[in-house]
């Protein structure tokens, strides 16, 4: 491949929910809910085109059900079989229906146990709705403002382009045969680092063969097992949403809180991303090296804090701090209140810590 590296963040993908404390149905499912063993015969295509044709791909509107499957290896988390929010997408699997209508309007629904989690994304305008604890935040937001949030994975196409960012000396990247999801054909195309250290094995991008977009994302540990996250559409249309769609109402009764203008945590632009807590004026997360081996580094208080308080109970002790250790990312929380994240291995996390 010759595409130059791009600055890329692999966390992204690999534990986002964790970091940002607010996002990223114990039932498992097989693969078929996504795909069937078919391989349709479609004309060959090379790596580099496939990078090129998912690079060029335009989904501006969009309606579908995305299945969210994270086996990390974790412990039953706190609260878990109560929860209702973003903290679900830590474990098991989960449905998101979405739907997108340009930068400007999105709609994110997680559904579990008859109640529901919406993001809604209208103009400048974001509310949630929690619906068991009928509550609603409301705020408006800056396009232009960084934030962890903006970092966390909704659907294939979130995925995918973070991969595309490690497109380079550092990947190795091939066409890896046809198959079909929710319907549509599709070319896989395979992403793995080539040096040693990442936790991750291989990452796997199903490329519809009509439009380029991507519709489901494996992504494999070096431990083996089934994928640690599968992220696919059971369902797409490719037709603009009805504009009702991104319309929210308070339900009578709800408590609505407002946050301040520009601390509403909007989904990436042209993504339906759930927006985590607002943080007000805490320090933006650091990014540490490069490549498959990033490492996100938050700084003491603000989000470090809240993934300290979720994070807390699941990690052992170790020098400077406590360690929480997962299939596809180790997490440092340090005594010093600052938290290391990346998809390394735990002695790479350490050393980069110690050099900070």
């Amino acid at each position: 491949m010759t595409r130059t590296t791009r600055r890329s963040v692999p966390w992204r993908f690999a534990v986002p929910a964790a970091i940002a404390a607010a996002t990223v149905g114990a039932v498992t499912f097989g693969p078929t809910a996504f795909a069937d063993d078919s391989h349709p015969g479609l004309p060959e295509q090379t790596a580099d085109q496939l990078v090129a044709k998912v690079a060029a791909a335009r989904a501006d509107a969009l309606t579908g059900t995305v299945r969210i499957d994270t086996d990390l290896g974790l412990p039953a988390l706190p609260g878990k079989a109560g929860g209702n929010g973003p903290q679900a997408l830590l474990s098991g699997t989960n449905r998101l229906q979405v739907a997108l209508d340009g930068p400007d309007r999105q709609r994110i629904g997680l559904m579990s146990d008859l109640a529901e989690y919406n993001v809604i994304h209208n103009g400048r305008d974001v509310w949630t709705y929690d619906s068991r604890a009928h509550a609603v935040t409301h705020g408006t937001v800056d396009q232009g403002r960084p934030d962890v949030a903006s970092l966390v994975p909704t659907t294939p196409q979130d995925v995918a382009r973070q991969l595309l960012d490690l497109v380079g000396p550092t990947t190795d990247v091939r066409a890896d045969g046809t198959g079909r999801v929710a319907g549509h054909d599709v070319y896989k195309l395979r992403f793995a680092p080539r040096a040693q250290g990442s936790l991750i094995a291989a990452a796997t991008v199903f490329v519809d063969a009509k439009t380029g977009v991507p519709l489901r994302v494996t992504v494999d540990t070096v431990k083996g097992g089934k994928p640690a996250i599968d992220i696919g559409f059971e369902q797409i249309s490719y037709d603009k949403p009805a504009a009702g769609t991104f319309d929210f109402k308070p339900p009578a009764g709800a408590q609505v809180k407002e946050v301040a203008p520009n601390e509403a945590r909007p989904p990436a632009t042209g993504t339906p991303s759930a927006p985590a807590a607002p943080t007000g004026g805490h320090a933006a997360p650091g990014l540490l090296g490069e490549g498959w081996a990033t490492v996100v580094e938050l700084p003491a208080g603000g989000d470090a804090k809240d993934a300290t308080r979720l994070l807390g109970k699941l990690g052992k002790p170790v020098p400077g701090g406590t360690l929480i250790n997962t299939r596809l990312v180790n997490v440092l929380s340090t005594d010093s209140g600052r938290v290391f994240a990346g998809a390394v291995d735990a002695d790479t996390l350490q050393r980069i810590a110690a050099q900070r």
